[in-house]
């Protein structure tokens, strides 16, 4: 049986001691005689105990089924069999329920119930006495009554086939036995039985082992799912860090509109009509400024008109963090402003005051002339002018792109450059660039879920730079509106607010180029397991131009590449694949070297030696002193193969088949 507590296989235990037995048996008869007068007593609906929510991940044959935990063991709902390999018949005459193995059946798995995500040993339901009977293949197995549902131990099915325990997974696996195919079923068997197998160099597991190039997945989104989850917009970066820049020319031939963000959104705040072309830069000039802010931007140009009679000074807007003010300016030093504060505070009977540069301030130009500045605690959109915001195409430096612009500036930085943009056409942008717009729809399709769900998952990891994604692969690759096509668009369009989801989560859609042939465990490339991305066999990608492939470096270079990377074990003297998962892919390479010997997990040999995928074998020519690396697919693996996306849709596949196929247990919302 599995234990939700230990995690154990109990296996039956083998006495040598004599003594030890006939105690034992004494106990059991003891148990058995008196045991089954109070088992009697009990009526149909009586407390027998408590189910409680599990971490654990029960799957048979690979397809998650729902389960809990109860007296420290796997249950499953005897009813959920029909979608695994199993007829389930009801007599209710007899009140019993009979259990019998299909092998012409397909498994096609079960949604798990949204209350596993709860915290392991939450109380869920009463267990209740049950007067039915429950038989798989006419053998009596233990029963229970859970919420209106027979259950029954996750092990009673262990005569249908291999049961694994997978400690670090959390996972409680049942490979059905195929009598038709038993050479196959017992060579599947064997493959999953060294599956999880553990390591000689440590007492770690490699597939519990975080590695160098593991995703940061602090920021992804882990709860419920619900549609509102979906941001109207969103910010992209699309210049910031160590790729900010000192200005930004923004260009719109109907010129531009000015707005703030609203509870997310865009709201127009003032026209700047006929302004077709406007530079955002640091400001690094003195102004003058009088002592009243004010609440509105009418006020504001209330004032400026009285003002400019009295002052030859320019006045411009000044976008504060708490409201809006007049700037008189620029000037370029110091005693300069301070000239003209003494000035116009004797001609508007206000005092005026220096405002010096501030580097949280950013400056708004046309033609080289200042027409406002705003600071960057609350900064100015900028969209085109005579259409909704949401219409808007402008340009960023020298790309096109919907919607809105800004600047602002991080502490000691240049200028953050950032898209606002409604979320369905940001996908516009996205789409085209990680998929080729020729391929079928239905990949296309495919892949709008797909990069909406990552999306999605991903909305916080760039706040801490007032963003939330940026425009590279450390998010998606986004074109803006230039990389846009028509079919991509339509892709998105059709498939508008869909996303992936398994246990009621939003799930992370990840995908790669081309998995070679078959995809692979989460754990296998990176630390955690999720329950589904599990490894499918992908016959169709094998027609991909990655599908393989082969990368020669001389000793010398693996020498230099190792010693650029810190890896100092001396002279090179060998190099070999440790381990494998079961699905082909390296999870332990052996560098060994005159000094001592360095261990590389999962796909820290791709990344150092520049392969296309962590699916690859390892040849030596001694004359030529070559290493040949001989490998399959590109990419991590994991997920959705983009060319199997596109082998899918061409044998007829729809999109909600594709992403089934390639995330296990998963629905699409």
């Amino acid at each position: 049986m599995y234990s939700s507590k230990r995690g154990v296989l109990l296996m039956k235990p083998y006495f040598q001691n004599k003594t030890i037995k006939t105690v034992i048996i004494l106990i059991i008869m003891f148990v058995f005689i008196f045991g089954l007068n109070v088992h009697a007593e009990l009526e149909v609906g009586a407390i027998t105990g408590k189910v409680l929510s599990t971490d654990i991940v029960a799957n048979i044959n690979n397809k998650p089924i729902p389960s809990y935990n109860y007296n420290g063991y796997t249950v499953i709902i005897v009813k959920d069999l029909k979608s695994y390999g199993f007829e389930v018949n009801w007599n209710p005459i007899e009140r019993k329920v009979e259990v019998i193995r299909n092998t012409d059946k397909e498994i096609t798995g079960k949604e798990i119930n949204t209350s596993a995500h709860l915290e392991p040993g939450t109380k869920l339901f009463n267990v209740l006495h049950t007067d039915i009977i429950t038989y798989i293949d006419n053998q009596r197995v233990d029963s229970f009554n859970i919420d209106g549902h027979t259950v029954i131990y996750f092990n009673a099915l262990s005569d249908h086939g291999k049961l694994e325990w997978n400690q670090n997974a959390r996972m409680a696996s049942l490979y059905l036995k195929d009598p038709v195919n038993a050479e196959s079923n017992d060579k599947e068997l064997d493959q999953n039985e060294n599956k999880h197998a553990s390591r000689q160099a440590t007492s770690t597991p490699v597939t519990r082992q975080k590695t160098t190039i593991d995703p940061d997945e602090r920021f992804l989104h882990q709860g419920d799912y619900h549609p509102s989850m979906i941001p109207d917009d969103v910010k992209i970066g699309l210049y910031f860090g160590d790729a900010a820049v000192s200005s930004i020319e923004l260009e719109s031939g109907g010129g531009f509109q000015a707005g703030v963000l609203e509870s997310g959104n865009f709201s127009h705040i003032m026209s700047l009509e006929g302004k077709n072309r406007l530079t955002l830069s640091k400001d690094t000039n003195y102004y003058v400024a009088p002592q009243t802010n004010f609440q509105n931007l009418s006020q504001v140009n209330s004032e400026i008109n009285k003002l400019t009679d009295l002052t030859e000074y320019s006045l411009i807007y000044a976008g504060l963090d708490n409201g809006w003010n007049i700037y008189a300016g620029p000037f370029e030093s110091l005693q300069q402003a301070e000239k003209a504060s003494d000035e116009l505070s004797v001609a508007n009977s206000e005092k005026w005051s220096v405002i010096r540069p501030n580097q949280e301030h950013i400056l708004v130009s046309l033609s080289n002339t200042p027409i406002m500045t705003y600071h960057t605690e609350q900064p100015l959109y900028f969209a085109a002018a005579g259409v909704d915001y949401e219409e808007s195409i402008i340009s960023i430096g020298s790309k096109k792109f919907r919607g809105a612009a800004t600047a602002f500036r991080q502490k000691n930085s240049d200028l953050t450059i950032v898209n606002l943009v409604p979320t369905e056409k940001y996908l516009y942008g996205v789409v085209p660039r990680e998929m080729p717009h020729s391929w079928p729809e239905e990949a296309l399709k495919a892949q709008a879920v797909a990069a909406r769900g990552f999306a999605v998952a991903s909305m916080n990891k760039y706040s801490d730079y007032g963003f939330n994604l940026c425009s590279t692969v450390n998010s998606q690759v986004y074109g803006g509106y230039d990389a846009e096509q028509s079919r991509t668009n339509q892709a998105v369009d059709l498939t508008r607010g869909q996303v992936i989801t398994y246990n009621g989560h939003l799930a992370i859609p990840y995908y790669h180029s081309s998995s070679g042939g078959h995809t692979e465990d989460s754990e296998n490339i990176w630390t955690n397991t999720v329950p589904y991305i599990r490894g499918v066999k992908d016959e169709y990608s094998l027609n991909s131009p990655h599908s393989q492939w082969e990368r020669e470096l001389k000793k010398t270079e693996i020498e230099t590449i190792l010693f650029d990377n810190n890896i100092r074990v001396g002279e090179l003297k060998n190099l070999y694949i440790a381990e494998v998962s079961s699905n082909g892919r390296v999870l332990s390479f052996i560098v060994e070297g005159s000094y001592g010997t360095e261990e590389l997990i999962k796909q820290e040999s791709r990344s150092l030696f520049g392969l296309r995928s962590s699916w690859f074998n390892v040849e030596y020519e001694a004359d030529t002193k070559t290493y040949y690396f001989i490998g399959q697919g590109f990419g991590h693996g994991i997920g959705m193969s983009q060319y199997g996306a596109k082998g899918m849709a061409e044998e007829g596949y729809r999109y909600t088949d594709i992403l089934k196929h390639y995330f296990t247990g998963v629905r699409i919302h």
